[in-house]
């Protein structure tokens, strides 16, 4: 009797290392579709960066304008809408992709101040 316990514990112990091995292990090439998924996913995020910038490069650029005034009103006025169009840009876009924590406060808060003149100036949506 106690020579077939070593054979069925080999047998058994056998048995689950080929069963786990042939759950646990990937198949041939999935490592680099991992690693394919995960390149195409940091371009993706790569471009909403560079978007991202370019947009707070615009902003920056809008408010210098604005506040350096303009002798014509109306060409003030569509520089201050697009201003608040950008930053509620920037603001939507920082939010939904997680980038707004990395942000300085006194920005975020600007960011937020024009945004509500944005959602103050649009028509609201007629049912």
């Amino acid at each position: 009797m106690r020579r077939c316990l070593p054979r069925i514990w080999l047998k058994t112990t056998i048995f689950s290392i080929i069963s786990l091995s042939l759950f646990s292990f990937s198949r041939e090439g999935e490592e680099l579709k991992i690693l394919d998924d995960l390149i195409a996913t940091s371009e993706r995020q790569l471009v909403l960066q560079k978007e991202l910038r370019t947009l707070i490069v615009e902003f920056h650029l809008q408010q210098d304008l604005f506040y350096e005034g303009s002798e014509n009103d109306q060409k003030t006025k569509e520089l201050a809408s697009k201003m608040v169009d950008t930053a509620g840009q920037i603001l939507q876009t920082s939010e939904n992709h997680h980038y707004i924590h990395l942000f300085p406060a006194f920005f975020v808060e600007e960011l937020k101040l024009f945004a509500n003149i944005s959602k103050k100036k649009t028509p609201p949506v007629q049912p």
